[in-house]
């Protein structure tokens, strides 16, 4: 087998690394980074005219553009601005705080109390879901349950079942998107 190379020489990396630093701290923040071709030193100079031939920073006519109006946010601004729920002076399409919206003071109504239902359809719920749990226990605890009971336990079941689909209405109002204000 062969000896195994280092995969990147430590004292380039940390070359490479405080090159892009230094290159770094002289951007100005304010600028929005244009993607274009890399020159042949794979690296943008900033300071060179952009492709349109102006100075970077301006607009068409040579004017200063919006990037150049107001300086850009700092990270405390902006976290500010987002726990404040404020507009950010400057701010781009996708700088915006979120927060909860005044629509109206809705307040939801209280709902009713968990026994006020009918009586009915709380039993037939009731039948419908003890039902096969009733037969799971006997089938794992009580192997020699009567066929009565058995058979009793699957008519519940089935008559509960058949009382909350009857109760499910039988025609559906036209023009009714399911949006309810």
């Amino acid at each position: 087998m062969s000896e195994r190379e280092p995969e990147h020489n430590e004292s380039t990396d940390e070359e490479v690394w405080l090159d892009l630093v230094a290159r770094l701290e002289h951007m100005d923040a304010s600028e929005p980074v244009r993607p274009e071709a890399d020159p042949p030193g794979g690296v943008p100079d900033s300071s060179a005219p952009d492709a349109s031939g102006d100075a970077p920073g301006t607009g068409e006519a040579g004017e200063a553009g919006p990037s150049s109006d107001r300086a850009a946010p700092t990270p405390a601004e902006r976290t500010r601005a987002i726990f404040e729920n404020q507009p950010l002076a400057g701010a781009g399409p996708r700088d915006y705080a979120t927060g909860e919206e005044d629509d109206g003071g809705f307040v939801p109504p209280e709902p009713p109390p968990l026994g006020t239902g009918e009586p009915l359809v709380v039993l037939s719920w009731l039948g419908t879901l003890a039902g096969p749990l009733l037969l799971l226990v006997f089938a794992m605890f009580w192997r020699s349950a009567p066929l009565a009971v058995v058979l009793g336990t699957i008519t519940v079941f089935a008559a509960s079942a058949a009382y909350l689909l009857f109760r499910l209405p039988q025609h559906r109002d036209e023009g009714d998107d399911g949006a309810a204000v």
